[in-house]
């Protein structure tokens, strides 16, 4: 008898799939330690150890270099005897292409396969799995990969982060007429309005007015007509004091999801899954007692009293910085970053500010880039900006010394509107977070030793982790 295709959700984007061709893993970021500079947490938490998620791993696939997706300390508990299989990206030579690989080699993973564009790389000798491309019109976006993977008895898309359009929609379609199961992004976060300087009052009512779309689901519940959808992948928490309300103001929940699947599209099966619940073609195999989302709040604070010995220990470590000589250390970082950054793929106009607030701070500096001119980092420029963002000195200065990350300082600053949002805002973020860094993304992987001269050149798969005792007990 053959065997079925399953599905376990471990958590947010991580995927343990079984079949015929024996165990793939997607996407690890299992363990509870949080990211976007450890302020986002994932809630549900995880409950499968992580001993009992690698066990029998025969595959690895990471789809891009997304810290929730490409988690360094995961993946340091993999096997370094796994096939690694990786998007080759191909539309799109550079050595951002290649992110994912360098760490990996890094880390003593040797047998790694890069798959083109819509080719099939065969899992146990026969199941196809097949990378799908970020769409065209992503010109930003293009390190994004989906899979399909066609086993015997099912046919799974897993979009992911892929954000689609209605082309890329279209030719899955034409090639995989009968999806079985799709996994999407359940409608992730925003930093707006929590990440914002303003009131509780004023963060409420922008939070009550924003409206969820579901651009990218219904696209592809339009396009792609899978016969089953299943939200992931925006399974986020915010656990701290500094950061609790953004549970409120930053994120949507499952029954959103599940109302304008219901709403919409009556002929589509919905499938929610929780950490540990399986999936076969029969249904779902519950082993998770699920969340009460109108209460999700409750249901927050108890992870939050239960994660507390890990909350005080990240606030005491970034607290244990020095604050000497920030303007001096501030101006040679940025002198570095502007010298040895790219230049390309500037096609916006566009100024921020980052203010470095406190008593031994008080100084800020002007980030500013356009098409002729290039990119700019100006402590001299008093001139208008259309955003300026706070970042307390502690925070600036874990940037500083490597402990934290600059391209995602959004996550743990307060924003500033001055002018109405823009397309060249978004970009110019987005470039951002791609270049400031000098190609680097995660805390754990610094590949240029003049980014932060102290460390040097160094891959620390269990830097900024803090495990509690008896934590998967």
């Amino acid at each position: 008898m053959k065997k079925p295709l399953e599905i376990e959700f471990i958590s947010h984007a991580t995927l343990k799939i079984r079949g015929e061709f024996g165990t793939l893993l997607v996407d690890p970021w299992f363990l509870n330690e949080p990211v976007f500079n450890l302020s986002t947490w994932k809630f549900p938490p995880a409950v499968v150890p992580p001993d009992e998620v690698v066990d029998g791993i025969d595959y690895l696939f990471i789809t891009h270099s997304h810290e929730d997706h490409f988690h360094i300390p995961s993946i340091d508990r993999i096997s370094r005897n796994v096939q690694v299989i990786l998007p080759a990206y191909d539309d799109h030579p550079s050595l951002r292409a290649y992110t994912v690989e360098r760490v990996m080699r890094e880390l003593g993973f040797s047998k790694i396969h890069r798959v083109r564009s819509w080719d099939s790389y065969l899992l146990g000798g026969n199941t196809p799995l097949t990378v799908v491309p970020a769409a065209d019109s992503r010109d930003q976006d293009w390190e994004n990969a989906a899979i399909v993977i066609e086993h015997h008895d099912a046919t799974i898309l897993d979009i992911n982060d892929n954000v689609n359009d209605v082309p890329l929609c279209e030719k899955i379609h034409a090639r995989w007429p009968n999806i079985d199961l799709a996994l999407i992004q359940s409608g992730g976060v925003t930093m707006f309005p929590g990440c914002f300087l303003m009131g509780e009052a004023e963060m409420r009512e922008a939070a009550h007015r924003r409206k969820i779309a579901f651009r990218e689901q219904r696209r592809l519940l339009e396009h792609v007509k899978p016969k089953r959808i299943a939200p992931f992948a925006g399974d986020f928490g915010w656990l701290s004091d500094r950061y609790f309300h953004n549970n409120w103001a930053n994120r949507t929940t499952p029954l959103l999801f599940e109302k304008m699947v219901k709403d919409n599209y009556p002929d589509c099966e919905l499938v929610t899954l929780y950490p540990s619940d399986r999936w076969t073609t029969a249904g779902v195999d519950r082993r998770h007692p699920g969340v009460d989302w109108e209460n999700m709040l409750d249901e927050m604070r108890a992870a939050k009293q239960r994660f507390q010995p890990k909350i005080d220990a990240i606030e005491t470590w970034l607290h244990d910085v020095s604050l000497e000589d920030l303007v001096e250390r501030s101006q040679l970082r940025c002198e570095t970053v502007a010298k040895w950054m790219t230049k390309d793929y500037i096609d916006f106009d566009c100024r921020f500010r980052i203010a470095v607030d406190g008593p031994n701070a008080g100084f800020g500096f002007v980030m500013k880039a356009n098409p002729t001119d290039g990119f700019a980092i100006d402590f001299d420029d008093d001139g208008p900006v259309t955003q300026t963002l706070h970042v307390e000195e502690h925070i600036w200065a874990a940037i500083l010394e490597g402990k934290l990350m600059w391209n995602i300082i959004q996550w743990v600053g307060k924003a500033d509107q001055h002018v109405e949002f823009t397309r060249d805002m978004g970009r110019f973020w987005f470039w951002l977070e791609y270049h400031i860094d000098l190609d680097t993304k995660n805390i754990q992987a610094i590949f240029d030793e003049r980014l932060v001269p102290a460390i040097g050149k160094a891959i620390r798969p269990r830097y900024a982790t803090f495990p509690l005792d008896n934590e998967w007990k």
